[in-house]
């Protein structure tokens, strides 16, 4: 457990890290140097690359989760592993590329009105879902090879660097409108790279076959496993990019910037949980494997419990702060309050659920969460096609909202109901009295100018939730990272 606690905090810190990057180049430089419209039509290439991503990796995650440890051979090799990864990419890569071909045509006609930029635009998709396709492979690949950082690294901190560098180029009229969009698929590569030659240095990449060794089983479990992967990918595209889609298909993409400006808060809640859920895969995995349900049942209540008291700290603090938001927005995004509170709500529900959906997908349940999604997915456009059009932006936080919360509890029934997993415990019921009382003393203190009142306000708030989680010792975990955080300052200081 000292490895994922390790990794799940560095891959947290690079994550907000990335974010606070995110926050400069979203927040407060995008809106104002680029138009609404050109903020929804990057945020809808990524949206479209990442769904594409999704069907054309051909459920192949799904295979490198649950079954790598059956190819692990401790010599770079993997039994060929890499080099049958690679081919079903590519397979899935050419059945997108036809798939492109022939939507396309159909695609620019029915965005040509409504969000012209797309259309323009949308010649880059085959290279932002190649480029999306190979660092998904790569990262999945080095993660199950017990490094979680480094993908999180690249992806969340490292690209956020070259994203503020080509907005700089930009607002100072280096490049255009062109340029920065050229860059900003460039830059997505540039991960790719650096984490292909990080492995390639390790000895771990060998595109040599070795089809001896996958037995007549084996193959048909692959199959079975990339067949359910295909489908199970879905939940996770109806939850990040099937919102920004169909408020393109209602509103435009003017409203897909407003919602992506917005959202952007909520997400702040999700970062410790990829961290703690990449490296948890691994481990699960071969928990699984071994039929150690006392290992599994401890990172998952751990889990749970670090994610809901990390989440509550950032939920209350946009609670407190909704308002200093505004303020630093423009005048056209101050009707998205709501699209914040709603989708951080469901964010921090999911979360506080842990790692129940990495326990479900290496377990043999892993199909089973193919029927959640179908559950998840009639659940999202039917509640989308009823409040979007009645509500707008907020319409779609709440269809979001609804769809994230029914989709996380159900899984935790389902892991409670037939392993007796359960994640929760009294702990997340005193972690919300603390958070209640710090949050009722966030909107009690009297606002002031804008910088001071947004870090005065913050670091109450997170004084009085901390001081209550570790006064209470409600979190083992995080309360050995704030006992080792003193001991280091007293030997120094």
């Amino acid at each position: 457990m000292g490895i994922v606690q390790k990794q799940t905090i560095r891959g947290t810190a690079w994550s907000y890290l990335g974010a606070l990057l995110g926050f400069v180049n979203i927040i407060l430089l995008s809106p104002k140097i680029f138009t609404t419209g050109e903020i929804g039509v990057v945020q809808l290439l990524l949206s479209f690359a990442t769904m594409l991503a999704q069907f054309s990796s051909l459920g192949f995650t799904n295979v490198i989760n649950r079954l790598f440890p059956y190819f692990r051979d401790g010599r770079g090799k993997h039994h060929g592993f890499l080099g049958l990864s690679l081919v079903i990419t590519l397979a899935g890569f050419i059945a997108a590329l036809v798939f492109i071909r022939f939507y396309s045509p159909h695609f620019e006609q029915a965005n040509m009105e409504r969000s012209p930029l797309i259309a323009e635009y949308s010649f880059y998709l085959p290279a932002l879902l190649l480029i999306t396709l190979l660092f998904n492979l790569l990262d999945n690949y080095n993660k199950v090879l017990y490094d979680a950082v480094l993908g999180t690294f690249l992806r969340e901190f490292l690209f956020r660097v070259f994203n503020l560098a080509l907005i700089c180029l930009f607002w100072a009229g280096v490049i255009d409108f062109n340029g920065y969009v050229f860059g900003y698929v460039v830059s997505q590569g540039i991960p790719l790279i650096i984490i292909f030659i990080r492995l390639l240095m390790r000895g771990e990449i060998s595109l040599k076959l070795e089809p001896g060794f996958i037995t007549p089983q084996l193959k048909r479990e692959i199959i079975i496993l990339s067949l359910f992967g295909i489908l199970t990918g879905i939940s996770t595209v109806t939850l990040t990019t099937l919102d920004k889609l169909f408020i393109n298909t209602y509103l435009g993409e003017v409203e897909v910037g407003i919602y992506s400006i917005a959202s952007f808060f909520a997400v702040l809640i999700t970062l410790p949980g990829r961290s703690v859920s990449k490296i948890s895969i691994p481990f699960l995995a071969e928990a699984w494997k071994k039929d150690d349900l006392e290992t599994i049942d401890d990172l998952y209540v751990r889990s749970s419990i670090s994610q809901y008291a990390v989440g509550l700290l950032i939920f209350i603090g946009l609670m407190v702060n909704i308002g200093n938001i505004f303020r630093l927005l423009p005048e056209a995004y101050s009707g998205s309050a709501a699209v914040i509170i709603f989708i951080s709500f469901g964010n921090l529900v999911s979360g506080s659920a842990g790692v129940n959906g990495v326990v479900l997908s290496t377990s043999s349940l892993y199909r089973y969460q193919t029927w959640l999604m179908f559950i998840l997915i009639a659940l999202f456009v039917v509640t989308s096609m009823i409040f979007i059009p009645l509500y707008g932006i907020t319409g779609a936080a709440l269809a979001a909202m609804i769809s994230n919360i029914t989709y996380s509890m159900l899984g935790v029934v389902l892991t409670g109901r037939r392993f007796g997993l359960w994640p929760y415990r009294t702990v997340h019921l005193k972690m919300t009295l603390v958070a209640l009382a710090a949050m009722a003393a966030g909107y009690i203190m009297p606002q002031i100018s804008l910088i001071p009142d947004i870090l005065l306000r913050s670091l109450l708030v997170t004084l009085i939730f901390v001081a209550g989680v570790w006064f209470w010792k409600l979190s083992d975990d995080l309360n050995g990272v704030a006992d080792t955080l003193m001991e280091w300052f007293r030997k120094r200081f």
